[in-house]
């Protein structure tokens, strides 16, 4: 017997898709909390406003641990680049390089994440739907409570 004033669920990505951006609209203040989750399960001594004192400037939000695999992204970044949390999360920021990611604009990022230190470079990456697009990045190193680099937050905008 069928039930009624029921929907079947079509696609699990489409539920996945929908859900992710459900949670973060329906929450203004969620970088805070993420950021705040984050912070407390890996003991990050930066707080969020020194990490993200001028988050509001960028597009899109990424967390990676210290291997620059994905761990969370905000819905800026869908936006942005045509994927969803589900299909970055777990990989690596390089899945956007492409033809046109000039070896200068890798170099650039090696360099600044040897540091240790916040830094910003641009770089050119593809949209899912192979678009090329200049990218700013900001890049800032998390710390733990024994000063070991544990993570990465990075703030992005697509610049014109």
């Amino acid at each position: 017997m069928p039930i009624t004033g029921s929907l079947p669920l079509i696609a699990g990505e489409y539920f996945l898709e929908h859900y992710h951006k459900f949670c973060q609209e329906s929450n203004g203040n969620h970088l805070e909390e993420v950021f705040a989750r984050f912070a407390n399960n890996y003991s990050w001594t930066t707080p969020i406003k020194a990490a993200a004192e001028d988050y509001n400037d960028y597009q899109a939000i990424i967390i990676s641990d210290c291997n620059y695999k994905v761990l969370w992204v905000d819905s800026g970044f869908t936006e942005m680049t045509g994927y969803n949390s589900y299909e970055i999360i777990g990989n690596k920021p390089t899945m956007l390089h492409g033809p046109g990611t000039k070896d200068e604009e890798r170099s650039k990022f090696h360099k600044g994440i040897a540091t240790k230190e916040r830094f910003t470079a641009s770089i050119t990456n593809y949209r899912k739907n192979g678009e090329a697009y200049l990218c700013k990045v900001k890049i800032v190193p998390l710390f733990n409570n024994e000063n070991q680099l544990t993570h990465y937050i990075a703030f992005e905008r697509e610049v014109a």
